[in-house]
């Protein structure tokens, strides 16, 4: 499949490999353990949003949001160069989930709409995935940024810092494999850990009932 051309079968890839590209090279960063490595981490959200433009092409409305997401995220790293804004780490985990959640939509709208299992079907079912696993990374950031004491084995450093470590208790709790080295010892905490368990399996039962539906479907009509 060429993927160089963005169309309807093929423009999940680019999201796919935008999603992947920030959770490898984040925990690369995080393996430096230097300081000063906080600043590729903010390439890293820009490279991200950039390089999830392409399969976007498709949707006008959601391309130019993102783009906007992705200057407000180039303006945030200049300032911060000059400035010190306590306010930056916020608007980065709300530029985070407003993309997470935008392309949710994007996605589950594609794929709804789908007639057919192919190639393109799957990684979007496979981004949709990461995507919740993601936005729940998000809101466990802000929540860990409110409240501190949130969660047992984790403690606000920054968001370089603790993306990597949050993202993944996110996919541990989402997966309910819950291996207990970190869990929530507040209210607001333990309810989202709940939910994300609770969508977590949901969307596997949803996801792979409509897979079997749109191949049954191909099937009949064959």
């Amino acid at each position: 499949m060429n993927i160089t051309t963005i169309t309807k079968e093929n423009n999940f890839f680019y999201l796919f490999f935008a999603l992947v590209f920030m959770l490898l090279s984040s925990s690369l960063v995080a393996q430096l353990g230097e300081e000063e490595h906080h600043y590729l981490f903010e390439f890293l959200t820009i490279g991200m949003l950039l390089l999830s433009l392409k399969s976007l092409k498709n949707d006008k409305t959601w391309f130019w949001a993102v783009g906007i997401l992705a200057m407000t995220s180039v303006v945030l790293f200049v300032s911060n160069r000059f400035f010190t804004i306590y306010y930056t780490e916020f608007i980065t985990l709300l530029i985070w989930a407003i993309f997470f959640i935008g392309c949710f939509k994007v996605l589950v709208k594609s794929i709804i709409n789908s007639k057919q299992i192919d190639q393109n079907m799957i990684v979007g079912s496979m981004v949709l995935y990461l995507l919740i696993g993601l936005l729940y990374t998000s809101i466990y950031l802000f929540i860990l940024r409110i409240v501190p004491n949130s969660f047992h084995g984790l403690e606000f450093t920054s968001l370089s810092e603790d993306f990597s470590i949050v993202t993944y208790y996110s996919f541990v709790t989402l997966t309910t494999l819950g291996y207990g080295d970190i869990y929530p010892q507040e209210p607001i905490a333990r309810f989202f850990v709940i939910s994300e368990s609770i969508v977590g399996v949901f969307y596997i039962a949803i996801i792979v009932s409509s897979l079997v539906s749109a191949r049954l479907g191909s099937i009949s009509k064959n």
